[in-house]
């Protein structure tokens, strides 16, 4: 019995050391994700910061009317019935922007699509953009969330599906200016608010 001490107390300290050394990576991985995400959040900044500059240099420093943004809106999607365009435009305080929107319908299915453009707003823009480019990933039995998957130069977001009612939501930016927001109910998965903004002209937004 005396004998298998020695080896039971060497297998116990290895275990616990190997526990430790994997505690230690797991911290090592959390903070080499965090680093990750805020060098990604950073370089989101300036890239919407270079895009503003080339703007202002060209003097294209307020943002489009919204009868304009409607224009960029998508066509009825299947056999959705779309209800008549709303937006508008706002100033206030040295800040400008402006929304367009579409709602459409299919029994009791409803899709709307709003297009928002920051590019006199540029700090409140700025904070969607680094928030998006953290690359946020999460699943539980409540909703998944996800980088979007739409994987279109110049265009990022996240995309959201909630489970238990069936809501698929897909944000994105784009162009360092323009933000896009589509939303469906009775949905299986993300895949219809991918195709409506695929239907979209994004990647002319992006270099607008």
């Amino acid at each position: 019995m005396k004998s298998l001490f020695p080896w039971l107390a060497g297998a116990l300290l290895l275990t616990t050391g190997c526990e430790q050394a994997q505690q230690a990576k797991q911290s090592y991985d959390t903070l080499s994700q965090v680093s990750k995400m805020s060098q990604n959040a950073e370089t989101a900044l300036n890239e919407a910061k270079t895009q503003r500059e080339q703007r202002r240099q060209r003097g294209d420093t307020v943002s489009l009317p919204y009868k304009e943004l409607q224009q960029f809106l998508p066509a009825s999607p299947g056999d959705y019935t779309a209800a008549a365009p709303s937006g508008e435009s706002t100033k206030a305080a040295g800040l400008s922007f402006s929304t367009a929107t579409q709602k459409f319908t299919r029994g009791d299915a409803t899709l709307e699509v709003s297009l928002t453009d920051y590019n006199g707003a540029q700090d409140v823009y700025q904070g969607v953009a680094a928030m998006f480019a953290l690359g946020l990933e999460q699943e539980n039995d409540e909703q998944l969330v996800r980088p979007s998957q739409l994987s279109i130069d110049g265009i990022k977001g996240m995309e959201t599906f909630h489970k238990q009612d069936g809501r698929a939501e897909l944000v994105l930016t784009a162009g360092g200016r323009f933000l896009i927001k589509i939303e469906a109910s009775q949905q299986k998965d993300l895949d219809f608010v991918q195709e409506v903004a695929r239907q979209m002209p994004l990647e002319k937004l992006a270099g607008m």
